[in-house]
């Protein structure tokens, strides 16, 4: 199996979770925000990742709660969707692969056939995932055809765009629903 890094193995353990009683030593030391960069220590962050605390760690609670950050899992899921359909579809400025992407591409991983061409200045290869226009319309009109029980979801054809074969418009119940 080839690895995804370049010229590189990863046989290291993950580090163990923090327990609740080890984040709030690290946390309680941390003054609250300071809102004038000019009155920052120099050193301030440089050894450290934890630059300022939040407010809620002033809760008395706070610092019992297992899951101290309640995420919005469709709001995540919107964005998982969008950002994947975005990417598949190859729409300009919307997809995370773009000309940096490719560069450090090149750098960090094992992939030469999605690099950029040394000759042609500014080409990105196709990636395999990318559809091609009739793979394209062929998805529009299969999303636009699709049919759900009435307050199950939105009626899906009024986010495609055939012309130019994309999707908009979607909201986080419909993204939910489609994953």
């Amino acid at each position: 199996m080839k690895a995804f890094m370049k010229n590189r193995v990863e046989n290291k353990v993950a580090r163990a979770r923090l327990t609740r009683d080890q984040i709030l030593d690290r946390v309680v030391n941390i003054s609250p925000t300071i809102e004038i960069p000019l009155l920052l220590p120099d050193s301030y962050g440089s050894n450290h990742r934890w630059t300022k605390k939040n407010i809620f760690w002033n809760l008395l609670h706070w610092s019992t709660l297992l899951i101290r950050y309640n995420l919005d899992a469709m709001h995540i899921e919107k964005n998982v969707l969008d950002n994947i359909f975005n990417m598949v579809i190859d729409i300009k400025g919307k997809t995370k692969d773009n000309m940096n992407a490719r560069r450090n591409l090149k750098i960090i991983c094992n992939h030469p056939e999605l690099e950029l061409d040394e000759c042609r200045l500014n080409v990105m290869p196709k990636a395999v995932y990318i559809l091609g226009k009739e793979q394209k319309r062929r998805l529009c009109q299969w999303i636009r055809g699709l049919r759900f029980p009435d307050g199950y979801a939105s009626n899906l054809a009024h986010c495609v765009d055939m012309m130019e074969l994309q999707m908009h418009g979607m909201k986080s119940h419909d993204c939910h629903v489609f994953m």
